[in-house]
Order: structure tokens, then sequence, then C-alpha cells
């Protein structure tokens, strides 16, 4: 048997009652053998339950797709079970506490240790303290041993109330019942890990999962600093692959999207959101906006900036290799003089409806209201604006205005009270890239001693003027004054463990459109190990950044290396293999270039000589 473990310490029962947690371990599904021999568990960090050599145990958990692992080598000087598998008798009891909409569904597992010719092991379940039943689908068999026994049994998940959601706060208590007296049965001892407390069920320790999508989540978090936070939102879905759900998790500005069918199991995506903090995602779900059957992310954002802040209403798609913004509106507006809001409503299923309607304003009027449009969602509908409702519906390639009411009486300045004119102003200069980098800096908390590297200048996004495109830190950040209205800027966070990691930056326009696409180059090291990425991207326009390619073009190893040749002539982009120093096709150690995860394999000198891309729906093919 093969158990993936992260290193990390299980919680003793010593820890404040809060902070307990029970770890789970990650198992390779069909590697596990429920035998009753626990030689298969060792190396893992066991739960120690009592203490002595009568009523005290040693237990550990492992968990896949299908259900629940609990391994427990028991010492006890003498065991007392019926073929009624009643509470007066020797067993050990898990007590669940799985989130529901509103507090916690429980329940209580009681495994059985079987007593040859008399009593079977056996597995139950029920509510708290009250009638169990048989576990449909377990399996549970123990061995005899010269202290007690040892016990290895599997649940299925759907045999544990609430458990779909396990793993969004899922919580469970553990405790050794041992009843020392057959004529006269009871409870002589009962220790436990975690105390169940009916009308505290929020107490118990939590499960927390190691291995598989945990660990690349875990992972990322740690690679942008934020190794202890905590997932906000946590939802499940088929967003894009095969029929397995992704788990799409939003955790301070990020979401990521990962899970057992995407990118293998192994790798993951992630948007970072243009929001200053976790808490101004208002609300999240998933669902079929498109009726491709596969469910979109709807995320409320709050922004906050100088003048205010907004509230949008914003979709976001996946297809298996990154996340992209699909459609959003602006919801809610407010100043310091007040504030105006529209009300949406979702209608149908399949491909909905999307019905927005001005709201009510509270403090603003068409004279103090001053904010300009948005260029990056649709713009809020005004109570006194020429629309009061509208209806949105996805057409195929993108979300159509399908019906709208008019406002029988909008604001204009002609129906406006006569007023004196005003003293023209002068029209302030507009901000220099200079300035611009400067606010990303200040917005960013990005220190001056990291400097812009990789500076150049070219269309990119937004109008025919030229964008300036550098790499600050570990970020690519566009400005311009004629990109978004020149009082916005671009940022997209590199995943790279350093900005030196960083190696290159190149502006080509490679399906002539009069607008570059952005090339990254990017180190990244992989144990032994370091290998080149070729990162393409491109603006949509629409706004969105969607990667286009990716592909390994280096590799090293000590004094080993090869490095394919990259070239991007008459707005073609053509990869050739290069030389190899060190290795040959007879020392070459793997069995192929790599690739994987989404990224084109490195070509080999002896294999392949050149590969050529064409920009096709969409992508570099």
């Amino acid at each position: 048997m093969r158990v993936m473990v992260v290193a990390l310490a299980l919680a003793s029962s010593s820890v404040a009652m809060g902070q307990e947690r029970l770890r789970l371990h990650e198992v390779d599904d069909g590697a596990v053998r429920v035998d009753g021999m626990l030689r298969d568990w060792r190396g893992l960090r066991r739960v120690r339950v009592g203490s002595g050599r009568d009523a005290s145990m040693q237990v550990v958990f492992g968990y896949n797709a299908r259900g629940l692992y609990v391994a427990a080598s028991v010492q006890d000087q003498r065991m007392i079970r019926t073929a009624r598998h009643g509470a007066n008798e020797d067993a050990i009891v898990v007590t669940f506490a799985m989130p529901a909409r509103r507090g916690f569904t429980s329940s209580e597992l009681w495994l059985y240790a079987g007593v040859a010719g008399q009593s079977a092991a056996a597995a139950r379940i029920g509510p708290l303290g009250g009638r169990t039943r048989p576990v449909r689908g377990a399996e549970v068999v123990e061995a005899r041993t010269r202290q007690g026994y040892e016990l290895e049994a599997f649940i299925p998940w759907a045999q544990i109330p609430g458990a779909a959601r396990w793993q969004r706060g899922g919580r469970a208590a553990v405790r050794l019942r041992d009843v020392d007296s057959e004529a006269r049965p009871r409870v002589e001892a009962e220790p436990s890990f975690g105390t169940v407390d009916r009308q505290n069920l929020d107490r118990l320790p939590e499960l927390s999962p190691t291995g598989g999508e945990h660990a690349v989540l875990a992972r990322f978090l740690e690679s942008q600093g934020i190794g202890g936070a905590r997932p906000r939102h946590d939802l499940s879905g088929q967003v894009c692959g095969d029929r397995r759900p992704e788990r799409v998790v939003h955790v301070e500005r990020y979401i990521v999207i990962l899970g057992p069918g995407y990118r293998e199991g192994r790798g993951f995506d992630y948007l970072e959101l243009p929001i200053r903090s976790g808490s101004d995602v208002i609300a999240a779900r998933l669902q079929d906006f498109t009726g491709d059957r596969k469910a979109e992310l709807f995320l409320r954002l709050r922004q906050r900036g100088e003048r205010g802040t907004r509230d949008l209403w914003q979709l976001f798609a996946f297809d298996c290799e990154s996340v992209r913004a699909l459609w959003g509106i602006e919801v809610r507006k407010e100043t310091d003089a007040g504030h105006v809001e529209s009300r949406v409503h979702v209608r149908g299923q399949g491909r909905p409806s999307i019905e927005v309607t001005a709201g009510e304003a509270r403090g603003l009027t068409p004279q103090n209201f001053q904010e300009s449009p948005a260029s990056d969602a649709e713009g809020i509908l005004l109570p006194w604006g020429p629309v009061l409702a509208r209806t949105y519906r996805w057409n195929g390639r993108r979300f159509d205005t399908v019906r709208e009411r008019e406002n029988p009486s909008p604001y204009t300045p002609e129906t406006a009270s006569p007023s004196r004119p005003a003293q023209a102003q002068a029209t302030p200069p507009p901000p220099s890239v200079r300035d611009l980098l400067a606010a990303v800096r200040r917005e960013r908390r990005i220190p001056r001693r990291v400097r812009a590297r990789f500076g150049q200048n070219a269309n990119v996004a937004g109008d025919r003027q030229q964008e300036r495109v550098v790499i600050l830190g570990n970020a690519l950040v566009v400005v311009g004054p004629g990109f978004r209205n020149g009082n916005g800027y671009f940022y997209y966070q590199i995943q790279v463990a350093a900005p030196e990691d960083i190696t290159r930056l190149e502006l080509v326009d490679l399906n002539r459109d009069g607008r570059a696409e952005v090339l990254v180059y990017a180190r990244q090291a992989m144990g032994e190990i370091t290998r080149t990425l070729l990162m393409v991207h491109r603006f949509t326009r629409g706004g969105e950044f969607p990667r286009i390619l990716s592909a390994e073009v280096g590799r090293v190893m000590g004094n080993q290396r090869i490095e394919n040749e990259v070239r991007t002539r008459g707005g073609r982009l053509e990869v050739r293999a290069g030389r190899a120093v060190g290795w040959s096709e007879s020392t070459w150690p793997w069995n192929d270039a790599g690739g994987g995860e989404g990224i084109e394999p490195l070509l080999l000198p002896w294999q392949n000589r050149v590969r050529r891309y064409q920009f096709r729906q969409g992508r570099l093919q």
C-alpha cells in the first residue's frame, strides 16, 4: 500500500480545544486492503487515545474519494462483546459533525472488533445517543494481539450523513469505550481525542486532510506567502474536463481551481482578483450560465478606491488551462455623498436570463454623481438613466441584451433647472507612465528597492496607443495613457519561487491583429532539475488575459543542459530543438521530454527538430 502524506505534525490531545485537528491521510485509491494488519500504516504518526495497558489505543485515519479508513491498535486486558452490538460493549466510537446550511449534521460511527465463535466484527452508525444501523458497504477486520487487538475498517462516505461536505469544515472526535464486566456491563473507561458537546459541535477537532489536492493548494498558498490562510468559499462542481467535479476555492485575493481530474490531479490554475482583501468577495457560487452543462463561477466583488467603492456582479469561465473573466456588470456604487445600487435576478435553467433593474439612490443625484463609466464591465443602471431594466442572455459567444425597459422620464441637462454657468476649468494633463507605475507600487505595497525590469513599449490592449509593459517583482504590469482610460493598470502575478526566476519578456504580434502578444520566460525548479517555461498570453477585446501557449524550452541538471531556440520572425512562433550539452539519446534519463499539465514538451535534438505554431481558435497550435 502507498500512502501519500504531507509532513505536518498531528495535533495531540494536549492542544487547547478549538485548535485540535484530526489528521486524515490521503490514500491511493485501490491500494489499501482492509485485512486487520496495520503494517501498511507504518510511518504515519498516530493519535494516542488514553494511556497504559488497559483502555488505550493508537489510531490513524485515511481517506480517498470512496470513503474513510480507520486503523487502530487497542490495548485492552479483557474484551466484552456480544452479537447484539450494543452500547455496553467494547467499541471504537467516532463522532462526526459535518457542515450543513445551518449548523452541523451529526452522527456516530461504532466499530466493533469480532470475537471468534461469539460475534463478528461490525460497523454501525446512527444519530448521537440514538439507535444505530449496520453500515452498508463497510469493511471491518480485526486481529487479536497479546495486548488486545488491532482493527482496520473502511466506511463509504455515502453512509456518513452530511459527508459530501466533509472537506469544507467537517469535524470529528474518537473515543475508546471499554467495558470490563460481562455479567454487569458498564463503561469502566472511555478515553477520547476531542470532547463531544452536543450543544457545541463546532468545538470538535477539525478534520484536516493531507496529500492530493490539499497539498497542491497548500503549496500555492505558501508560494503566495499566505500559508495559514483558510478558504472563505470552497465550492465543488463540474467546470471543465471529465465528469469528476472540480474544486474552486476562494482564499484571500485568489481563486484557485484544482481537483483529481484537473491537470491529472497534480496541477491547478489561479486568478488574482482585483480586490484588496478576501472579505471583498461578498458572494460566490457555481452555476451554468452558458448552457454547456459546465458551471461558471459567479462572484460579487467589492472594489475600493479613492473615490469610493463599487460592487461588481461578475462571471468567470474555465477551460482546464486558465480562469478568465467572462462578463460583469456594476451593481452598486458608493461615495461620500451616498450610494446607488441595482438589483439582479437569474431566471431559468440551462441558459438562464440575467435581469438587472435600476434600484434606488440615497444621497446621490444626477447633479452630484460624477463617476466615470466603467471600462471593464457593464455600467450600473441608474434610476435617472435612459434604461431602467435590461435582460442579458448568452448567445454562444457573449452575453447579449435581449430585452430593455426604457425610463419614461430620464434626466437630461435640458430638464435640469437653470443655473449659473460654471467657470471653465483647465483639463488636468493625463498621468505619465512614471506616475502610473508609482501608483501601482503604492497600491500593491511594492518597495522602491524592487526595480522594474524588461520594460518595453507596444500596443497590447485598449486603443491604438502603446502601453508600457514591465516585470515588477514577480508580476507583469501594464500601464499607459490609453489603457483603461489612463487611470488603471493591469497586474498579473507569475507563479515563480523568486522574481529572478523570470528571465525574459518579449512583445510580439503573433496573430497579425495589430496588438502584441506577451511572451514570458521563467525558470521552475523541480527537484534536481530546473526547467525553463515559455508562457504566451494575449489581451482579448473583452479585457481578459488568457494563456494561449505553455511550452518547456529548456532543462538543466548540473552541467547537463538542453536549450531550445525560440524564434518569432514574421509574426510566427517557431521552436527549434537547439543543442544538448552532456546529454545524448543514450544517456537521456527520462522516457520522454516531460510536458503534461497543459505544457508542450521539451524538444530533443535526437527526436524533434522544429515545431511551428499558428494562432487558431484563440490559441497557438
